[in-house]
């Protein structure tokens, strides 16, 4: 009985009933190909975030542009509660870890972009210090976490639209009007050079909105050979993209397209046989969240201990050891905080929100304060 109760709590944990195993199997491919990314094994692995984006897009649409009524509270808790606790750990942990060794200048830089990042506005911090794909960027162990701002921002924009305009069809109207101005801006700023908009959410909100208009657009065909082949066709896209591509692919380029387009594609046929392709992936995606929270620490603080460059067999030692504090990350924190919200009442969830944000207000103005004193002039 014992082994069997082991086995059936470890299936719920990295299994969890109510979830499209599919999904989190895509979620699994992006964060895979975010890391691999970074190890410097693939040259395209950046489209990982581009999955990203356009999943939490397609959930968000669930979660707000679709409710009737809207509840505003449920929404707001949900979102705390799901990534900023780990977030919190993460970001005092590595600073815990580093910031009293490294040059003073460098625990300056660190300091101050979690500081941002705890009040998710590290995309804009990141935009006016260091080009995502430059040489320096391994010297910032949170410089990742732009995207976790850029999703916050989203979350902000979506809550504005379904707080505001109670009507499905004022909800639609401005859905596809942003649609189209964001890849229009997004279009101008690969036209003009604008690096920076790689952390805009003005450039990437259409990544956002192709996920949530799955929710208004007609369904797709409904024979298995077409759901087979363009599920099929999709998974190969991607995978050819994670390989083929270079920076020069990287939003605000067009070509972003793709994989988003792909993405949808695999969202919006959850009946396909050819979903085994991903969904064996699952517990990765499960997990996902943790995962990218820590996979780029460890490789910045191999960077800064290691005497020499990491090779194929010290990174992926590096990465094990990721995976290693994501699982417990997952465990201890990210799944706990969400059964909490789950089940507690809504005033004792309201309360903890409350703690939850003041305690990311005195990390972060701690941080702040270091940077300041720290600051070489």
């Amino acid at each position: 009985m014992a082994p069997q109760t082991w086995k059936s709590s470890l299936w719920a944990v990295f299994f969890p009933s109510g979830r499209r195993r599919d999904v989190d199997g895509l979620r699994g491919l992006a964060v895979l190909l975010v890391m691999l990314f970074h190890a410097g094994w693939i040259s395209g692995g950046f489209i990982g975030v581009d999955i990203f984006i356009v999943i939490s897009g397609y959930f968000m649409g669930r979660s707000a542009f679709m409710q009737h009524p809207f509840r505003p509270e449920r929404f707001v808790l949900r979102r705390l509660y799901r990534l900023v606790p780990a977030l919190l750990v993460m970001i005092s942990v590595v600073s815990a870890a580093m910031l009293w060794w490294v040059l003073q200048s460098d625990r300056s830089d660190i300091a101050l972009n979690g500081a941002y990042a705890l009040v998710y506005l590290s995309n804009i911090w990141a935009s006016h210090h260091v080009g995502y794909f430059e040489g320096q960027s391994i010297a910032y162990p949170f410089l990742h976490t732009w995207s976790l701002s850029l999703e916050m921002q989203f979350y902000g924009v979506i809550f504005l639209m379904a707080l505001l305009l109670p009507l499905p069809h004022h909800r639609r109207m401005l859905l596809y009007v942003m649609l189209a101005a964001s890849f229009a801006y997004s279009a101008y700023a690969f036209h003009t050079g604008d690096h920076a908009a790689y952390y805009s959410l003005s450039a990437r909100l259409w990544e956002f909105l192709l996920g949530t208009v799955i929710w208004v657009l007609p369904a797709l065909p409904q024979s298995r050979l077409f759901a087979a082949l363009s599920y099929g066709g999709a998974i190969l896209t991607l995978l050819l993209c994670a390989v083929f591509y270079d920076l020069g692919n990287a939003c605000p380029s067009l070509t972003a397209l793709v994989p988003c387009v792909a993405t949808m594609l695999i969202i919006m046929q959850p009946q396909a046989v050819s979903r085994g392709f991903v969904e064996p992936l699952s517990p990765v995606g499960v997990i996902s969240y943790s995962l990218y929270l820590w996979h780029w620490p460890a490789i910045v603080l191999a960077a800064y201990l290691l005497p020499f460059p990491a090779d194929n067999l010290t990174m992926g030692l590096v990465l094990g050891g990721a995976t290693l504090a994501a699982v417990l990350s997952y465990v201890g924190v990210e799944r706990p905080m969400l059964t909490y919200e789950n089940r507690a009442t809504s005033g004792a969830a309201r309360q903890g929100v409350i703690i939850l944000i003041a305690l990311c207000a005195m990390v972060a103005m701690a941080l702040a304060g270091l940077s300041a004193v720290s600051r070489v002039h």
